[in-house]
């Protein structure tokens, strides 16, 4: 055997440090497809031996491209660099994803396309697994009625939001393109200013304990609407120390008008509009421990329409509801906005009235009996009422306040009706 020059043996070394001492699969190919030098790492990656492999060409395991498409990219190839996914069948059979990066050159007179090809199957796999959950996940949040999110505050104060669903857009009437994974003043300022403080208070002790968060507040829709949102999550801490919260965010604005609602006809007399019995009974027993504790005067007046069971009697009861309605109205309208308007019961009602003495109070009652009186009924003409004024004594209960008024009303029916007694 004829030795090696030193040039050859250092070539020899060089393949071998390039090829087989490489961490990646190599491969040289001629122009005509066939294998002019590969590595261990590519034939293992095939399955073949390097005799079986030398004995093939490239289309023989290639199954992305066909035959004749292989023979233009490999005459097209020049001293270039390309980069591209094909798909290989082992000697098994099974089908692997490769991602290959090549470049044409000159050796000893011949065109080569030096070939680095890396299994890209597993990463494909994981690839395709984190789009189909994330397809998945898309699906299921699209019919949560509201928004998954994740919000996190970074260790120095940074906050983002790394994830939301669609629902989050259309929570604050948002465009998804206004939305950004770090800005998040565009969504934070819709929190109404009086709700944000709690918010962020309760964010505070639930970063601090990992405890559960949960807050209900009000938010500016892009439509100029307030929205009610509820919003849970739990939080976890990082490895970098930062609090990520995942949870989910809920419009409740109908079910809080629905609570609303039910709370005023809990407390609103039906007909009429204004307290019922039950609810002023409430608002006089606080402003009475209001006046006390403030040393401030405060009145009561009681007023009954004169003879209105002749009414009820003569036109019928949708009538007589019809002038109970008009009655509250007029006093509505010649009382305060602190003032306390209340259906005592039947034709009899009160209206409290805070920070007013005896003499004033007399007054507000003569006013309104006056506007009763001057009012002009459908079908009824006129109505009037009488009127009964006390003023509240120190250290009194409400059952006795409530007791002297209803006197001095009785006093104001025996002396003719239609007048004001205190």
């Amino acid at each position: 055997m004829k030795p090696l020059t030193d040039h050859e043996t250092t070539e020899t070394i060089l393949w071998t440090v390039l090829f087989e001492q490489s961490g990646d699969a190599m491969v040289v190919f001629r122009q005509d497809g066939s294998v002019y030098r590969a590595n261990q790492r590519y034939v293992d990656m095939l399955g073949y031996t390097l005799e079986e492999v030398g004995s093939l060409h490239v289309w023989d395991w290639d199954v992305q491209f066909s035959k004749q498409k292989l023979q233009e990219m490999l005459l097209a190839a020049d001293n270039s660099s390309a980069h591209f996914d094909t798909r290989h069948r082992r000697k098994d059979g099974i089908i692997t994803d490769a991602e290959v990066s090549t470049n044409g050159a000159l050796y000893k007179g011949e065109n080569l396309i030096f070939c680095i090809v890396r299994d890209t199957t597993e990463r494909k796999y994981t690839e395709e697994r984190l789009r189909q959950n994330k397809e998945l996940l898309e699906r299921i949040a699209s019919q949560v009625p509201g928004a998954l999110y994740q919000y996190r505050i970074a260790p120095d104060g940074t906050r983002s939001f790394p994830y939301f669903s669609e629902g989050f857009a259309e929570l604050g009437g948002l465009a998804q393109e206004e939305l950004s994974g770090t800005a998040v003043d565009d969504i934070m300022s819709r929190i109404l200013p009086e709700d944000a403080a709690d918010i962020e208070r309760k964010a505070q002790t639930s970063a601090q304990n990992l405890s559960h968060f949960h807050a209900e507040f009000r938010i500016r829709h892009n439509d100029g609407s307030i929205r009610w949102i509820e919003c849970r999550s739990t939080p976890e801490k990082e490895t970098d120390g930062s609090i990520i919260w995942t949870g989910i965010l809920l419009d409740i604005t109908q079910r809080i008008q629905a609570e609303e609602q039910v709370r005023i006809m809990a407390i609103t007399d039906g007909l009429t509009g204004i307290n019922n019995r039950q609810e002023f009974d409430r608002l006089l027993e606080h402003e009475i421990e209001r006046a006390s504790r403030y040393h401030t005067p405060l009145s009561l007046l009681m007023y009954d329409l004169d003879h209105f069971k002749q009414v009820n009697d003569r036109y019928g009861h949708n009538t007589g509801d019809t002038a109970l309605k008009t009655v509250t109205s007029l006093v509505n309208n010649n009382i305060r906005g602190i003032d306390v308007h209340g259906r005592w019961g039947g034709e009899e009602f009160m209206v409290l009235l805070p920070q007013t003495g005896l003499n004033t109070a007399k007054d507000v009652a003569e006013k309104l009996r006056q506007a009763i009186a001057a009012h002009q009924f459908n079908k009824l003409g006129s109505i009037t009422a009488s009127f009964g004024v006390v003023e509240f004594a120190p250290h009194e209960k409400a059952k006795s306040l409530a007791q002297r008024v209803d006197e001095a009303l009785y006093r104001a029916k025996e002396l003719g009706r239609n007048r004001v007694e205190v």
